[in-house]
């Protein structure tokens, strides 16, 4: 008796563990299987911004949908604004590091019918980076890398709450 209570325990146990790893579980909004993702805008004044980041959306999006030029899903970004703050600075006074905020708006919509599937006009993303007072070939470098990886870690926040119905 106690061999049957011991299996139904541990297959309630195993059935019922609800764990998955965020961004790898749900379904995209309206089951989309295939999408399109054009060159975001840029209406900011910093130089291909927008190739960067469109870069990073479409690699990360590959990986849970056929991402295509021509589909009945698009998803459309718009970058509004690219703006860098210091953030620390020496007992001189001298800039140390950087915070680089981006804001941007994204919606994916049936192409067909003009409905929104999903919208965010509200996505903001920071990274900090050092500055090189010697060098500022090698400050502009931190960030365009800054860039780089605030791209990847948004495209991958935004894919996730999508997944998860957010």
């Amino acid at each position: 008796m106690t061999k049957k209570i011991f299996l139904v325990l541990m297959l309630f146990v195993i059935s019922g563990c609800g764990y998955h790893v965020a961004g790898k579980a749900g379904q995209m909004p309206g089951n989309i299987e295939t999408l399109s993702i054009p060159i975001f805008t840029n209406s900011t004044l910093e130089p291909n911004v927008e190739s960067v980041v469109t870069s990073a959306f479409v690699n990360e999006f590959v990986t849970t949908v056929k991402v295509v030029d021509e589909s009945p899903y698009r998803l459309e970004g718009s970058i509004n604004s690219y703006g860098l703050t210091p953030v620390s600075f020496s007992s001189s006074d001298v800039n140390q590091e950087y915070r680089l905020t981006v804001s941007m708006s994204l919606r994916i919509y049936d192409i067909q019918s003009g409905k929104v599937v999903w919208q965010d006009r509200g996505v903001v993303d920071t990274e900090d980076f050092s500055v090189n007072t010697a060098d500022v070939a090698a400050t502009r470098d931190r960030e365009t890398a800054a860039l780089q990886k605030l791209s990847r870690d948004t495209a991958r926040l935004v894919k996730e709450r999508m997944l998860e119905g957010f």
